[in-house]
């Protein structure tokens, strides 16, 4: 009977977090006051108690954090998927507020280009004359997408993705000479990336020397 009024008094104890006097627990459990003092300090209740806020802090924090990294990871998809696949890790990261890892892990664990791939197609852009484009140079915002981000860097497919934007754009026939140039050192800086992909994976072992 003693034992488990014992536990009960420490119960009571920790749920009004330590703001219960020894009166109060007492008259809780049916024991003496004077019984509660000396149970309180042979068995510390002060510092269980502490023990129990600091786990309970703990654990608010813990899912506090994983609240905010799924807010963080969905507004990093809804990024990737409204830019079409095109913007980058870097870009995003800023964004949302993590790291270009974390979107990189992001992506690779979860295949974000295809998801882009199932997404419904955006609606295509008016045609423009030749003529009329010609006497433009390319865009910022198609320059920005040849900007190479080491952090999406992640597989041989996305390195094929960004080949394949180069050559798309090298195939138009108004661009202008600096932007051929352009294009071709993006091209170039792409190949230089697929090198240093491969030294990657070599020294992983995954490839043969």
């Amino acid at each position: 009977m003693k034992k488990e009024a014992r536990n009960e008094a420490l119960k009571v104890f920790l749920k009004s977090k330590g703001k219960f006097n020894n009166k109060q627990i007492a008259e809780k459990v049916g024991v003496n006051p004077l019984t509660i003092g000396r149970w309180k300090r042979e068995d510390n209740w002060q510092q269980t108690l502490e023990e129990k806020l600091a786990e309970a802090a703990r654990e608010a924090a813990h899912a506090g954090e994983v609240v905010r990294k799924k807010a963080q990871r969905d507004a990093a998809l809804k990024l990737f998927l409204e830019s079409g696949g095109r913007i980058t890790n870097k870009e995003m990261a800023k964004t949302v507020g993590v790291s270009p890892a974390t979107i990189a892990k992001w992506k690779n664990v979860e295949n974000w280009p295809e998801q882009v791939a199932a997404a419904p197609a955006a609606p295509a852009a008016p045609v423009v004359a030749a003529s009329e484009a010609a006497s433009e140079a390319v865009p910022a915002e198609a320059k920005a997408e040849l900007e190479l981000d080491m952090g999406d860097l992640v597989s041989p497919e996305q390195i094929i993705r960004i080949n394949q934007r180069i050559d798309v754009m090298l195939e138009r026939d108004y661009l202008t000479a600096e932007d051929i140039a352009d294009l071709a050192e993006a091209k170039r800086e792409a190949l230089e990336a697929v090198e240093i992909y491969l030294g990657i994976v070599r020294e992983l072992g995954l490839l043969p020397e």
